[in-house]
């Protein structure tokens, strides 16, 4: 890992949206079938949006973590879907070798040693090591899989309009970089709070500050917060950000407002937040799944690479 050449992957990050809003991915015809997902970390957040999706759209979809001990049973109208950038997800590779009775199985990679039954993520390579390019190209190519089946239309469209959000929100990075570092200046860490079908930003965002500069970070689901993590305001130095779209965020705020908690809104904006950072096209839902997290991977290479240059 390295926080110079991921500092590169980013800022190509809105010339692969672009590149990829044109591009199809190789699915097979996957009609009819109910469908298994796994994967680890990234891989994971990206399978459960879609799944979410999926299951909303009255597809039979599921997801698992690979190393769940009890995984989903499988028969012969079932496809497994094994998510892994790399395509050597330890976990992954075995709950994959090991699954037998599904109709099919194939990988979603960007690894060039791709096996046969594979559909590839075309990211190209992510010479930071940090799964930032091969989570978007993951969102990229399972939504090419909804459109596949019939349940969405216009993607070419959205995916355009996230990548000018994409190259806006880099672009402007030297305006709303100093905010973030200050809200996130809580030694108790941050706590990232998104929508249930949007779990995956919060958790990804958690997963850059973590990954890169090592700093404690936590996701959770915005109604569920009112139930998991509101203690903490009583008592932490408690920053917040806050990504939208639930319908619970009036109840999180009344909690945050009676606690002087610091929240700063993605994408929107509310007379309770100190701050709210806006982007263009930030009303699709769409462009909020693929833009959103820009802000804290541009983030976390910032402070990962401050601190690289401190101790040298």
């Amino acid at each position: 890992m390295d926080p110079i050449k991921f500092g590169e992957d980013l800022a190509r990050k809105a010339e692969l949206t672009y590149l990829l809003a044109t591009k199809e991915f190789d699915w097979p015809d996957l009609s009819g079938q109910s469908l298994v997902f796994i994967g680890m970390g990234s891989s994971s957040y990206a399978a459960q949006a879609i799944v979410n999706r999926l299951q909303n759209l009255g597809h039979n979809s599921i997801f698992s973590l690979a190393s769940n001990p009890f995984p989903p049973k499988s028969s012969d109208d079932k496809t497994l879907i094994a998510i892994s950038a790399t395509g050597s997800s330890i976990e992954t590779e075995t709950a994959f070798d090991n699954a037998t009775g599904f109709r099919s199985k194939i990988w979603l990679t960007n690894s060039l040693k791709r096996p046969k039954d594979s559909v590839a993520m075309q990211a190209g390579i992510e010479r930071g090591e940090v799964a930032s390019l091969t989570y978007l190209a993951t969102h990229m190519a399972l939504l090419r899989l909804c459109e596949q089946l019939g349940y969405i239309s216009n993607l070419e469209r959205s995916f355009l309009l996230a990548a000018e959000a994409i190259s806006d929100i880099y672009d402007r990075k030297e305006q709303w970089l100093p905010q973030l570092v200050e809200h996130i200046s809580s030694p108790f860490g941050t706590f990232f709070i998104a929508p249930s079908d949007r779990i995956c930003s919060a958790q990804q965002s958690a997963l850059m500050m973590r990954e890169c500069p090592r700093l404690p970070a936590f996701a959770c689901e915005t109604g569920d917060w009112a139930h998991v993590d509101v203690y903490l305001t009583k008592t932490l130095d408690y920053r917040a950000v806050l990504f939208p779209g639930s319908v619970w965020e009036d109840q999180f705020f009344n909690w945050t407002r009676q606690r002087e908690a610091k929240v700063v809104t993605i994408g929107f904006e509310h007379q309770s937040a100190a701050t709210a950072l806006r982007y263009k096209n930030d009303a699709d839902a769409i462009v909020q799944l693929l833009a959103e997290v820009t802000f804290f991977e541009v983030l976390a290479q910032k402070i990962w690479q401050s601190l690289v240059d401190q101790a040298h």
